[in-house]
């Protein structure tokens, strides 16, 4: 054998080992990015997941306090929670509707609210706040 065919014989033979190892690393490597990057994606599911089951529970909440307070002479408390909650988890096309509703049950000077003024109101922000659009 001569020169040139050992030399070109070890070239191959370095060409062999850094293709197996470059290949041994992505093996390695690989699993390893994919599980990362699989836990990340599951954990943001998880927190969107609590999240909208949060949202769905304060609008109902707020429903629920909200239809008993067109009824009442005062504001509680509980009613002052729920409205303030509702900005976290309700569009922000629907603010102006809760607002508005919100100063006619706390107006002091007309108590119990106007049932014909807020009734119409909070029928439009439940028909606005059904599942499929939160």
């Amino acid at each position: 054998m001569n020169f040139i065919t050992l030399t070109s014989q070890t070239a191959n033979t370095h060409k062999n080992t850094k293709t197996a190892w470059i290949a041994l690393a992505v093996a390695i490597i690989s699993p390893i990015i994919t599980i990362i990057i699989v836990n990340y994606q599951q954990r943001k599911m998880k927190q969107i997941e609590l999240f909208s089951n949060r949202g769905l529970d304060i609008v109902e909440e707020y429903i629920t306090i909200t239809s008993k307070e067109l009824h009442t002479t005062g504001v509680s408390d509980r009613y002052k929670t729920a409205y303030s909650k509702m900005f976290l988890y309700t569009p922000k096309s629907l603010f102006g509707l809760l607002e508005e509703l919100n100063l006619l049950i706390t107006d002091e000077t007309t108590l119990p609210p106007n049932l014909s003024k807020c009734e119409p109101l909070f029928k439009e922000i439940c028909r606005s706040l059904n599942y499929n659009q939160l």
